[in-house]
């Protein structure tokens, strides 16, 4: 579990290969339950906007509640309130190959963690 303290890494880059997207992962699912919420959400999306900002991307308000829902009603598919793995993985530039490792073998934050662990997933 990262501090609060700690620089998510790699938000910055413009392609993540998915040992970088796992620590991303990693840094804001603070309790490892398979999904960013509550608070987790809100410090990921904090980063991202600093990020954003830091790349020259303008917001359209900066209004963090409007632009928190705005972000949640285009990137939360299936409107839980919370982001999982595969919805991160349309948030963040991911290698493709990546992508469909993950689109092939699981269907689960909590599968892929395991699959990758386990070595199944390169």
């Amino acid at each position: 579990m990262a501090s609060p303290q700690q620089q998510p890494p790699y938000l910055h880059l413009a392609e993540l290969t998915a040992s970088q997207f796992l620590e991303i992962w990693k840094h804001f699912d603070a309790d490892g339950n398979g999904y960013i919420e509550g608070k987790e959400l809100e410090n990921f999306f904090q980063e991202l906007e600093k990020a954003r900002k830091g790349s020259g991307m303008m917001s359209k308000t900066d209004n963090f509640g409007e632009k928190m829902k705005e972000f949640m009603q285009k990137y939360d598919k299936n409107s839980d309130g919370k982001i999982e793995m595969a919805e991160l993985a349309q948030i963040l530039p991911t290698e493709e190959n990546f992508l469909l490792c993950f689109r092939q073998h699981v269907g689960s934050s909590t599968e892929f963690m395991e699959a990758f662990q386990d070595g199944k997933i390169p």
